[in-house]
């Protein structure tokens, strides 16, 4: 289990790895780094998953991936999370920002297919309209919530840690 758990938890990094390296390039014309976050994301919650030996299912819903967690540990995942950036992360509503990430996961990935009826003219009209009225975040057709996912991977990654560490010990 722990070879397993080992291997996700490695790929989950170099995910990790290549959204900075993207993060910190002036050349970035997409939101790929996000898209790179948020599959990290997914694979850390499903390692910590397995790691208490429960079923991650083949799944993109991560509301039931983090339900299928014990409760001990997504108290401890989400302690460690709100330590990260007091004042900077909202947690209030974790199941809206679990569905945000899933939307962006499964929708963004082809952005032109959310408004798929609609040409490029108007879908630019509608953005501009948007950002006109002050580009109110819960009008937003994606939302990121980059704070409070840096967060979740900081308190997922702790979790993993830990216990990778305690398979470890004699």
């Amino acid at each position: 289990m722990s070879d397993y758990a080992r291997r996700m938890y490695a790929e989950a990094l170099t995910r990790l790895n290549d959204a900075d390296v993207l993060a910190e390039s002036m050349r970035t014309q997409s939101d790929s780094q996000q898209l790179l976050r948020i599959l990290a994301f997914e694979v850390l919650l499903k390692c910590a998953v397995r790691l208490c030996d429960q079923t991650a299912k083949a799944s993109h819903n991560y509301n039931n991936l983090w339900l299928a967690l014990p409760g001990h540990a997504r108290k401890q995942i989400l302690l460690t999370a709100q330590e990260r950036m007091p004042g900077h992360a909202n947690f209030s509503d974790l199941e809206r920002l679990l569905k945000a990430y899933q939307f962006v996961f499964e929708k963004a990935r082809y952005y032109y297919e959310l408004n798929e009826g609609n040409t490029l003219r108007q879908q630019r009209a509608r953005g501009l309209r948007w950002r006109r009225r002050g580009a109110p975040e819960d009008e937003a057709d994606l939302r990121y919530y980059p704070n409070e996912l840096d967060c979740l991977i900081v308190g997922l990654r702790a979790f993993i840690e830990a216990r990778l560490a305690g398979a470890a010990a004699p």
